[in-house]
């Protein structure tokens, strides 16, 4: 199985919030939040740049939340043109140049292909962002593009576009969800178990995603709405050796709802498996 081993600062941190839980729960969901709410800086490679050079590229502004006005600019990609288009949506301290084999495969197949700079990455602004947020976002972003074809979501893209297909005005005739948790409250509670964070913390950070981002953390959970996520097709496609989304919460995910496709496959881990050649003909198949 592939390991996800937490950098220093990480384990650091989460050291921290193991011993501060107990006597200050509040301050520790708090720190917890804050945390996990600034995605890792990274530096991309030059084939990922050289991907970024091929596409035209615009700035859009749209309000941070839907009861926050203030403006926040994002980073927007096009490759090729045509009438049938295709969102990409990249994962947590992701790019949308990671999807480099798929953008090819896509154009080559006759889709218009856009992407996103994520709030708080790549060109785009802010320094902090979370799931509410790009719900809102992506609301906004489909608004101005028109209809879409398809969305591609990889990890937590994959998980807040089909959040937003059941809480927001929104559709789309296919939806591609690859190595995306199903839950957030259980990526939370895992991630609680992982840091050995005390269980009397978790309730505090409920109360401050309701109070600060008016919304319920528990309703971030496509268990509870598994047949209210309008697309009229959906695939999910996730790797044996998954070592951040486990595969025993994706299949029971899939066992709930027989009328979503998969594809399962062994070896390549979450992130690998986009550049994956069976992953990528299975998408553009999908397509059709």
């Amino acid at each position: 199985m592939e390991q996800f081993v937490l950098p220093m600062a990480l384990r650091v941190s989460a050291f921290m919030l193991s011993k501060l839980g107990k006597p200050f729960p509040g301050l520790t969901a708090r720190m917890f939040l804050s945390m996990y709410s600034r995605p890792p800086k990274r530096k991309l490679r030059e084939s990922h740049l050289a991907v970024g050079r091929e596409a035209t590229t615009q700035q859009m502004s749209f309000s941070r939340y839907p009861f926050d006005e203030r403006v926040i600019n994002l980073q927007i990609y096009h490759w090729g043109q045509s009438d049938k288009k295709v969102l990409l949506l990249h994962g947590w301290g992701g790019s949308p140049f990671d999807f480099k084999q798929m953008i090819t495969a896509l154009v080559n197949a006759g889709y218009e292909v856009i992407g996103w700079d994520a709030p708080a990455h790549g060109a785009s602004e802010g320094k902090e962002t979370n799931l509410i947020q790009w719900m809102h976002a992506l609301e906004q972003l489909l608004g101005r593009i028109g209809p879409v074809h398809a969305i591609v979501g990889h990890s937590l893209g994959g998980l807040s576009a089909a959040l937003a297909l059941v809480h927001k005005r929104l559709h789309v005739p296919r939806l591609v969800m690859v190595s995306s948790a199903v839950s957030a409250p259980v990526f939370f509670q895992e991630t609680f178990d992982q840091f050995r964070i005390p269980d009397k913390v978790m309730p505090k950070v409920h109360g401050i995603v309701i109070k600060k981002l008016q919304n319920d953390l528990l309703q971030l959970d496509l268990f509870k709405h598994i047949d209210k996520i309008k697309a009229k097709k959906i695939l999910v496609i996730y790797d044996e050796n998954d070592g951040i989304v486990k595969k025993e919460q994706i299949d029971n995910f899939l066992q709930q709802s027989p009328t979503i496709q998969s594809l399962k496959i062994k070896g390549e881990g979450h992130f690998r498996i986009m550049r994956n050649d069976e992953v990528v003909k299975k998408v553009v198949a999908f397509m059709e």
